[in-house]
């Protein structure tokens, strides 16, 4: 089956995302689509799978006319999408979140679901794709990558002949990332279509067999992704050329004051014991998988968990938030791993968001004039995307989204900034400026603690290194730019 769009075009108010895109996804190959933040690869995939409806452009599969009025008529032609976010509800059983629109096929004569019957026929699915998952697995005990596992079960329940993927990896660590692209070939082995969008080109050119290329909304090429290079890719997404290193150089001056202390800090069960500091200018790396108990570490100084033992200093003073408003009062900003469900409010504006946690005030009232010129400034200075401070986030790009949540940790003018993944799901051009702002802050004064599963982001940004595992401090390496991943991972594993 093959599915082939040409000349697709959608704007969302003043905003043109996709202008002129054309596609074809061939049967039995995976074909991916690349750009940077605000390219329009996810309203591209979106149109594909009957979510959105273009507002001009033609599409066909198998050549016959293809204009699906919802995702579930496009399912009902073979075409299934699987979306970024994970929506699975870890109240219902493994089962039940892959048949969670269609319990009814399992129904008895009375009405009774037949669990048997449900339970054996989604056992087959995920063994399809060898996910190594049993229906009987408690879902709350399951990471992420076993979850995008049961969303693409439930995609394949629909019987698809084409699958298309909307950053499927992007909350994913590097074990469940290697998890689901061996899905992917898995399904290209059985003759399936697969389309997926991804920001990471080892993912890309590891299992792609075409690709193409995006550029502020507008079609650039299709490859073979044996024909081109990487760098050739980066070039035509961005339209320049990147430098050979996107991370900026390290500072040489260390001797600046401690700004965050911790004294054998425990927080829950999963950290036990740890201590550390950073300085003012500096960017102290936690490497660790998940569990290892950087997050832990985070609530504890972002005020969201109590400390079970030890103690914490913030500019030489004790600290011990009581919540989190009382953590931002005192400079410390947090940016979390989930931009979506912690780090902003959607459906609010971009101004709203970038002033949420110090709105400038006029007496008792807000002050719109003061708020309109911070925002103004963090939009120039960050390089949000964005036609007005009033435009909905709903709008933006995920890389624009996420510099909307580091524009709202530097509205505090922090002391301490705690980064939690903060290229996540973010393009290689976006990721370059987050960097730059980054370091660029740190130069200025501001102390980093950075948490990444990127391993090269780890590395490149650090200036030390501290590897936790089972909620302990397992390594230290003084020097980051020392450090090699094979390294890290031997004592994180």
């Amino acid at each position: 089956m093959t599915l082939a769009a040409s000349d697709l075009s959608k704007s969302y108010g003043q905003t043109r995302a996709v202008d002129g895109v054309s596609v074809v996804l061939r049967p039995g190959m995976v074909h991916a689509i690349v750009g940077e933040n605000g390219a329009g690869k996810s309203t591209t995939l979106r149109m594909l799978a009957g979510a959105e409806r273009p507002d001009s452009g033609v599409m066909t599969l198998d050549e016959a006319s293809y204009a699906p009025p919802s995702v579930i008529g496009a399912a009902a032609l073979g075409v299934s999408l699987v979306y970024q976010e994970i929506t699975i509800n870890r109240s219902l059983t493994v089962a039940e979140n892959i048949f969670i629109d269609r319990l009814r096929q399992f129904a008895g004569p009375i009405g009774l679901i037949d669990r048997r019957r449900m339970e054996a026929a989604a056992q087959t699915i995920l063994e399809r794709i060898s996910a190594q998952i049993s229906v009987s697995a408690d879902t709350g005990r399951l990471n992420l990558g076993e979850l995008k596992c049961i969303e693409i079960a439930r995609a394949l329940s629909t019987n698809p002949k084409i699958l298309l993927l909307d950053e499927s990896t992007a909350y994913l660590d590097h074990r469940e990332v290697q998890a689901v692209l061996r899905v992917i070939s898995e399904l290209k082995g059985q003759g399936m279509t697969v389309a997926f969008v991804s920001h990471h080109l080892d993912e890309v050119l590891a299992v792609a067999d075409e690709l193409t290329i995006l550029k502020d909304g507008q079609y650039v090429g299709t490859y073979r992704t044996t024909e081109i290079e990487p760098n050739e890719i980066h070039r035509r997404m961005v339209g320049r050329e990147l430098a050979r290193s996107i991370y900026p150089p390290r500072p040489r001056d260390t001797g600046k004051p401690v700004v965050f202390e911790a004294c054998d800090v425990a927080v829950g069960r999963e950290l036990g014991g740890v201590s550390l500091n950073v300085h003012a200018g500096e960017i102290l790396g936690l490497a660790g998988l998940k569990g290892a108990g950087a997050e832990a570490l985070f609530a504890a100084i972002c005020g969201d968990l109590p400390l079970r033992g030890g103690s914490m200093k913030l500019a030489g003073g004790s600290y011990a938030p009581s919540s989190p408003t009382s953590a931002w009062g005192q400079g410390v900003a947090y940016l979390p791993g989930d931009r979506h469900n912690e780090g902003l409010i959607a459906d609010f504006s971009i101004l709203d968001n970038l002033v949420m946690a110090r709105p400038p005030h006029h007496g008792p009232f807000f002050h719109r004039t003061a708020a309109i010129a911070i925002a103004g400034d963090l939009i120039a200075q960050i390089g949000i995307k964005t036609h007005s401070v009033d435009a909905s986030c709903r709008s933006l790009s995920g890389g624009n989204l996420q510099k909307v949540v580091i524009g709202k940790c530097l509205a505090v003018q922090p002391r301490l900034l705690l980064l939690n993944n903060p290229t996540r799901g973010v393009d290689i051009g976006a990721r370059t400026e987050i960097y730059r702002i980054v370091r660029q802050k740190a130069a200025q004064g501001l102390a980093v603690i950075l948490s990444s599963e990127d391993m090269p982001e780890l590395i490149g940004m650090s200036d030390r290194l501290l590897v936790l595992r089972q909620g302990q401090i397992t390594h230290r390496i003084e020097t980051a730019a020392d450090a090699t991943e094979h390294d890290i991972i031997g004592h994180m594993a």
